[in-house]
């Protein structure tokens, strides 16, 4: 993060958005991508169905919690949050994860066993 903050300083207004359209895109896909929105139809499930149960269950928070507790800080710290106008923390509303966006974690913290024994607790 460190490197690309120096990088970010020196985009243009219209580079930075692309980052976070980027961003967005990029979080918006793992995001559907874990409710494996193609599998549900084959077994004869409604996609709005498990779109309305599964980001409820315990396992999808711990998967949803270890993807984006590292990635919403650090768009906030590369300055993509809040450009301009706010879009992508406007996005990142939407999809439910910037309360993310001040979570500190160091790489120990982030394997599935260290976010299971927290949610024990």
């Amino acid at each position: 993060i460190l490197s690309l903050q120096e990088v970010y300083r020196d985009l243009s207004g219209d580079e930075l958005r692309e980052r976070q359209e980027f961003a967005y895109e990029a979080c918006e896909h793992m995001r559907r991508r874990t409710l494996n929105p193609e599998l549900w139809p084959t077994f004869g499930v409604n996609n709005a169905q498990v779109e309305a149960m599964l980001p409820r269950t315990r396992s999808q928070q711990r998967l949803q919690h270890l993807l984006f507790s590292k990635i919403v800080p650090n768009c906030k710290k590369l300055g993509l949050l809040d450009h301009r106008d706010g879009w992508l923390r406007d996005r990142f509303t939407e999809m439910g994860i910037l309360q993310y966006e001040d979570w500190s974690i160091d790489a120990e913290e982030l394997t599935i066993d260290s976010a299971i024994a927290a949610e024990s607790t």
